[in-house]
């Protein structure tokens, strides 16, 4: 009896003496119509040589499925499709491997587009969600392929698939800033041009590499971006203070407001550059609908289903391109005049030239430094690139500054005046012993200068 791992295809390979090693011993070559069997044995020993090529040795069919996961790209589908109880029997194993894969082999991309959707129950958040995957990559026709779905009790992404969507559902502001262990993990997962690197979340770390995020939720969208910045305290106790809320709203150009019976679409004005304000947010399109509705009266019809979500979201497609659209690139001509006084040193006696010519004046929550070459703000509750707010605040620094100068002039011209009445009080008493008549003109030229103010003569 044969025995041991491959001993049974070793016997097979045997029969017709046909490997280097039988012929170099002298033994006779046989056809293989000379070897009669129950099933196709040269076929057997074909896929054996090429598995030996591919995977360096034999392995058992189950190891040979947790390879292909690993280390070539193998999907959880696939995997299902080629053998179901296979499949069945490492499910877990195999859900691992393939986020092992996801981490080590695959890109991030450039960019990420982020989405929430908000409304009460029933109104059909999650059919939503679902509709918007579908409206934005309509040649994917399985929604496994499309989408892959997150609870609030599965926040492992166990199970995840590589797909280009991913769908949180029924996340508040907390339970993502928990779920992601913090603010800087959720940032990174929200990330609108992610970065090749893994974050923590409960029981693993990931890296996502999906280009769509949609959140839903029955948080209004400004209170669970704020949330999101805002200050909170996690489950251990610890307190994290509040974060500038454009650190969140900069991360969602799109918001779903759905009601009983209408949907609207809200766009992130800062996103298509009508506004330096990233928390300006205006109604794009308003329309008649409900999501939840569709489903339930067309459950049965898919055709039709996704006939009247995609009316709903007409157009839709088309914002996100446009918000999608990458910044132009600058030619090499403004690349240079960016970049012309890198490495140019900066001496002592320079630097502190440049600290005499500034000025610090105090505005409110803003500190103004008004140098020659022009204004410099700092520790200014400005949103980034807010024109509107910073021209406001520059209004506000002019206005300051010229009653700071006329503050310098008045004071400049009682230190004359002072000057001025000790002149004239010592001329007074100069011409103290003339004659009355003389002595009077001298006063009245006196009064003249000082303009009748007693407080100017005797300051």
């Amino acid at each position: 009896m044969a025995k041991g791992k491959g001993a049974f295809l070793d016997c097979v390979e045997y029969l017709p003496h046909s490997s280097e090693k039988e012929q170099e011993k002298g033994k006779t070559l046989y056809s293989d119509e000379e070897v009669h069997s129950n099933f196709d044995w040269r076929k057997e020993l074909n896929e054996r040589e090429e598995n030996r090529e591919k995977y360096g040795g034999d392995l058992s069919k189950k190891d040979r499925m947790l390879f292909d996961v690993l280390y070539l790209g193998k999907t959880l589908k696939e995997c299902r499709e080629e053998d179901k109880l296979l499949y069945m029997n490492n499910l877990d194993k195999l859900k691992k491997h393939r986020l092992e894969y996801i981490a080590s082999h695959m890109e991030v991309p450039k960019t990420r587009l982020n989405i929430y959707i908000t409304g009460g129950g029933g109104v059909g958040k999650d059919v939503a969600s679902r509709a918007i995957a579908r409206c934005l990559y309509p040649c994917i026709t399985n929604d496994e392929d499309l989408f892959f779905e997150l609870g609030c009790d599965n926040v492992s992404y166990e199970g995840c698939d590589a797909q280009p969507v991913n769908i949180l559902s029924d996340y508040r502001a907390y339970t993502l800033l928990d779920a992601f262990k913090g603010r800087e993990n959720l940032f990174k997962v929200f990330d609108s041009h992610p970065h090749n690197s893994r974050v923590n979340v409960k029981f693993s770390s990931i890296k996502p590499v999906n280009s769509v995020n949609i959140v839903n939720s029955v948080q209004d969208y400004q209170v669970f971006l704020n949330g999101l910045a805002g200050h909170y305290k996690d489950k251990h106790g610890n307190e994290h203070q509040a974060e500038d809320k454009a650190q969140s709203y900069r991360r969602f150009p799109i918001v779903i407001e759905l009601e009983e019976d209408t949907v609207t679409i809200y766009v992130n004005q800062y996103f298509i550059g009508k506004s330096n304000d990233a928390t300006d947010f205006k109604v794009w399109k308003k329309v008649k609908g409900n999501f939840g509705k569709i489903r339930k009266a067309f459950g049965n019809n898919e055709e039709k289903a996704r006939f009247y979500e995609n009316k709903l979201l007409n157009g839709f497609a088309e914002l996100v391109q446009e918000i999608m659209k990458s910044e132009p690139q600058k030619t090499d001509e403004e690349l240079e005049e960016m970049f012309k006084d890198y490495g140019e040193e900066i001496t002592e006696k320079e630097s502190q030239k440049v600290k005499e010519e500034i000025e610090k004046i105090e505005i409110d929550d803003c500190v103004f430094y008004y140098t020659k070459k022009g204004l410099c703000i700092d520790d200014c509750i400005i949103p980034e690139g807010c024109q509107e707010k910073r021209s406001e605040i520059f209004d506000k620094f002019k206005a300051e500054k010229k009653k700071r100068e006329e503050a310098k002039k008045q004071k400049a011209k009682e230190e004359e005046k002072k000057k001025n009445a000790l002149k004239g009080i010592d001329l007074y008493t100069f011409l103290y012993g003339f004659d009355e008549a003389v002595e009077e003109n001298k006063i009245d030229d006196l009064d003249k200068d000082f303009e009748n103010i007693e407080e100017d003569f005797f300051a």
